[in-house]
């Protein structure tokens, strides 16, 4: 039976057994027992339904930038947003993103159309749908600053539009339980010259580039600790380039944990865990992970 699981849902492709490490920039994690492209809200709401009824696990796995997985994979269904997902509609100032296109794909579609405000994002890895959720952002804004309103689905299937006060946004989060899916958001942009758009994009991705280390990775690992920053507190407890297996803390940005080739999910958690140890014996603070750790 449950190799059928799926069978006969119009609108998806799904992979039994499909390897995490090749869809996430981390390149770590085991397999997902189903990996399903889904291609249409009828397709996803069809899935959930199935997925509810089995008492199944489910995540939504945007570009896998913000992400660890276990090692022992995913004992349920990584969904991937494609299709109707990945489309972009303007009426004004109004861009309304499916919830699967790239940031970058929207900055650039943006910006061919005449239309700045979202500069900051550049050279963010990610999709609207996982940048939305984890209220993304760089030079002190975030995609609070340019969403008007989104487009939900929860694990029942039912749709939604939340009011950007609705979405409660935080620092690099949101109140978006669990579960929930965006499918679309309307994001607010203003019309500049092309010119302009394109010198901000450049000199942003400028900055971010002499900040990033090299190797695979998620990103930033944990949060901010305001006023503090991650990186700084990491660094001050002479923890740069510390090591365990083949995750390490990078000598560029301490608050970027690099797989040097072979690191394994195992590897990265105990690397987090004595890091988090040391900032707060010495610094009395508790670091929170940015990355989503999906066990």
């Amino acid at each position: 039976m449950r190799r059928r699981l799926f069978f006969g849902i119009t609108g998806t492709r799904v992979v039994k057994n499909e390897m995490l490490k090749k869809h996430t920039s981390f390149r770590i994690g085991g397999t997902a027992s189903y990996f399903a492209y889904v291609y249409s809200k009828k397709a996803l709401a069809r899935m959930l339904c199935t997925i509810k009824k089995r008492r199944m696990r489910y995540f939504v796995l945007g570009s896998g930038t913000n992400v660890l997985f276990s090692d022992k994979g995913f004992a349920g269904v990584v969904i991937k947003l494609s299709g109707a997902f990945k489309r972009i509609q303007r009426k004004d100032n109004l861009f309304t993103c499916g919830g699967g296109v790239l940031i970058e794909t929207f900055l650039r579609t943006a910006a061919h159309q005449k239309y700045g405000g979202a500069e900051f994002l550049v050279g963010i890895p990610g999709t609207i749908g996982g940048g939305i959720k984890g209220n993304a952002g760089a030079f002190g804004k975030s995609f609070a600053d340019i969403t008007r309103h989104i487009f939900t689905m929860n694990k029942k299937g039912e749709e939604k539009c939340l009011k950007h006060s609705a979405i409660g946004f935080g620092y690099r989060t949101s109140q978006l339980r669990h579960g929930i899916i965006v499918l679309a958001a309307v994001l607010a942009m203003k019309r500049n010259n092309p010119s302009r758009i394109k010198n901000l994009m450049a000199r942003n991705r400028a900055s971010r580039l002499k900040r990033m280390p090299l190797g695979f990775s998620a990103g930033s690992f944990f949060k901010n600790p305001l006023p503090n920053t991650a990186g700084a507190l990491i660094e001050s407890c002479g923890l740069k380039g510390s090591r365990i297996g083949d995750a390490e803390v990078s000598t560029i940005h301490a608050n970027w944990i690099i797989n040097r080739g072979r690191a394994q999910a195992s590897d990265v958690l105990r690397l987090m865990h004595m890091i988090q140890r040391t900032v707060k014996r010495e610094k009395g603070i508790i670091l929170q992970p940015e990355v989503q750790i999906l066990r």
